[in-house]
């Protein structure tokens, strides 16, 4: 019985160390209309007791609403000397390796930039960006967990749009300089 509760408390301790030593993963949010372009923000969050050497992720959304684009290393990645590579898998998620030959940590901040399009039908809504089969490395290649925090878009439809009626009275009072030519009585045109 004793030695049951000693594993079992050694093994909370354990998943407590880790958990206040977490990484983390975040995609940016993002709001926007049909037919245009954007770009989301991945973060990493690392304390100084995590070296986070080289990291790999699907990048998924909605690929009825969201069209992927370009993955390029962010300002921490490029400071680190890592390079992205980029594949588009056959379910239309997009595969990220942010490596370099090379032992550098990853400081906290933004590890890559990803393009995105809205495709001109999207119906309005909001939709969830995420990173799936997150795998990370320390310098020496050993293993590490992080955390995911999904990001979203939320597209606006009708906005800018629309068509209306309507009257109005108004006042004001004004100087110029004009020259014009008219017919009939107080008619015209000029410029002024």
């Amino acid at each position: 019985m004793n030695r049951l509760v000693y594993i079992f408390c050694s093994s909370l301790l354990l998943l407590l160390a880790a958990a206040a030593h977490a990484i983390t993963l975040t995609v940016g949010d993002f709001t926007t209309v049909p037919s245009t372009q954007f770009t989301l923000p991945i973060e990493i969050a690392v304390t100084d007791e995590e070296d986070v050497s080289a990291v790999q992720f699907d990048l998924l959304f909605d690929t009825a609403a969201l069209s992927g684009g370009g993955v390029v290393v962010g300002p921490v990645s490029e400071a680190a000397l890592k390079t992205a590579t980029v594949t588009v898998q056959p379910d239309g998620s997009i595969r990220v390796l942010l490596i370099g030959f090379n032992q550098n940590s990853l400081a906290s901040g933004t590890i890559a930039l990803a393009d995105f399009g809205v495709n001109s039908a999207a119906p309005g809504g909001t939709y969830l960006v995420t990173l799936a089969n997150v795998q990370l490395s320390d310098p020496f290649g050993f293993a590490l967990t992080a955390q995911v925090t999904p990001g979203t878009v939320t597209v606006n439809v009708g906005e800018g749009e629309g068509e209306g009626e309507g009257e109005g009275e108004g006042e004001g009072e004004g100087e110029g300089e004009g020259e014009g030519e008219g017919e009939g009585e107080g008619e015209g045109e000029g410029e002024g």
